[in-house]
């Protein structure tokens, strides 16, 4: 992934948003925040339910995605969902402010975590908003506690 600089100019009298993008061409990265810029409410996915179902899903309705017999397991706030993709390709579609990846199989949604228990054994418990628990992989702690930390001095 690309690294993403922001900066603000501040123009006396002016009343819309300018945003301007500029890169060497448009790749997915550059397209997904284009998107997510122009409407930051429009992310949706296209997954399947357990009958096979095509069902638009909003992005903020999802709690977890992991990975489950080479498919993506897609947990929502109203059921199951299935999706032929990558983790990978998944966690670049996302809104990074919003999921974290806590193993090389799952990615949460911070939105939807209760409380991050930090064991003294030195593992991670992630308990969900729903009653159901994951846990994160030792290698990937060090990452989430630094994202917990920008995320609490940001609030």
């Amino acid at each position: 992934m690309k690294r993403v600089n922001v900066r603000f100019e501040k123009e006396a009298g002016r009343q819309d948003i300018d945003v301007l993008f500029t890169a060497s061409h448009v790749d997915n990265q550059v397209a997904t925040l284009m998107n997510r810029v122009a409407d930051p409410l429009s992310a949706t996915w296209e997954v399947r339910d357990s009958e096979g179902s095509a069902v638009t899903l909003q992005e903020d309705s999802i709690a977890t995605i992991s990975i489950d017999s080479k498919r993506l397991r897609i947990v929502a706030d109203d059921g199951v969902y299935w999706l032929k993709m990558t983790l990978q390709d998944a966690e670049k579609a996302l809104n990074p402010s919003m999921f974290l990846r806590v193993s090389r199989y799952e990615i949460v949604n911070l939105h939807k975590v209760k409380r991050f228990d930090f064991t003294i054994t030195g593992t991670l418990r992630v308990e969900m908003e729903d009653g159901t628990d994951t846990w994160a992989s030792r290698r990937f702690i060090p990452v989430i506690k630094e994202r917990l930390q920008k995320r609490d001095l940001r609030e």
